[in-house]
């Protein structure tokens, strides 16, 4: 491995100081099926229907799992950025619920609100459920993008907390998601991608979609073991700074695009391919810029004859 990084690390350099370009990355169907390259993972059926119907990225974010059966309770079910989808079939017809995953996170976590006193104020909105109100920017979103049935009853009063880009931020969390005022916008956190099972986070190729749902198999298998098919270093880094971008499984001198996924949910296309060595290893350099947004980052790496995909997260801080 040594002597790849040293054969490479002349490339590495000189594609650094490539400038990025920030291009959209469109998705692509395959047997029915859109095909997120963002993440490497389908949509199909009635969870696209829903998907669609309800707010698609900026409610729900990309798929981060395929559909695959819940060891709980055997009902099928995917994973998305922000949510969880469900379904439940009667009949002929099909159901999409929306799973509980801002309650799920809060008792990942170890966080827990206590309820208010009922109150009665101009703008302010009083839910006995839980005993928590909603006002101000977060009810206008809440009642304007899907109210009760998307994001269900508030489970905290609004608040200030810090979250991982080491930012304070005024939040509120609900039975399906937690906000996120940013500015004076309404941001929603990436809780599905947090609780998502890691055995279930892997991309796939985007020529061969699953002929259904998968078993959701066992966390044990994955949760102690690095990630060795990709990873990007130093992490975390700093605005303005080269990383590198390491990744296996590829064919031998297969070209790789690949593309960077922002915090903001905007995408970055690099300006260049990769090219796999005899062993199917790709090692380039990438440049960040000095106002890029601080948080949690992913690049992306798409062989373009095998369709492989390989992940790396990486975090920018300041």
């Amino acid at each position: 491995m040594s002597q790849l990084r040293g054969r490479w690390a002349g490339a590495l350099v000189l594609l650094a100081v490539m400038l990025l370009t920030a291009l959209p990355a469109a998705p692509t169907q395959a047997q029915g099926k859109i095909y997120f390259s963002q993440t490497g993972h389908f949509l199909g059926g009635a969870f696209r229907s829903f998907w669609e119907r309800n707010g698609g990225v900026e409610i729900f974010g990309y798929p981060v799992s395929e559909e695959f059966y819940q060891n709980r309770d055997g009902r099928v079910a995917q994973y998305f950025e922000r949510a969880r989808f469900e379904l439940d079939v009667v009949g002929n017809t099909a159901y999409v619920s929306l799973g509980l995953v801002g309650r799920e996170y809060l008792s990942a976590t170890g966080q827990g609100f206590p309820p208010v006193a009922a109150v009665r104020a101009p703008g302010l909105r009083f839910f006995p459920e839980t005993g928590h109100t909603l006002r101000g920017e977060f009810r206008n979103f809440w009642e304007r993008r899907g109210g009760l049935p998307i994001f269900g009853f508030p489970l905290s009063e609004e608040f200030v907390q810090r979250l991982d880009d080491g930012r304070n931020y005024l939040v509120q969390y609900f039975e399906r998601g937690r906000f996120e005022l940013v500015g004076s916008r309404v941001r929603l956190a990436t809780l599905g991608s947090y609780l998502v099972p890691c055995q279930l986070r892997p991309g796939l190729a985007g020529n061969n979609p699953p002929a259904g749902p998968v078993g959701e198999g066992d966390p044990k298998s994955c949760a102690q073991q690095p990630n060795t098919a990709a990873r990007a270093y130093p992490d975390p880094a700093t605005p303005g700074t080269t990383l590198g971008f390491e990744a296996r499984g590829y064919q031998s001198g297969e070209q790789v695009s690949m593309w960077l996924n922002l915090p903001n949910g905007t995408v970055r296309a690099l300006p260049y391919r990769a090219t796999a060595n005899p062993d199917g290893v790709i090692l380039v350099g990438f440049l960040t810029q000095s106002q890029d947004p601080i948080g949690n980052w992913s690049i992306v790496g798409q062989g373009l004859r095998s369709g492989a995909v390989r992940v790396a997260t990486f975090r920018l801080v300041r």
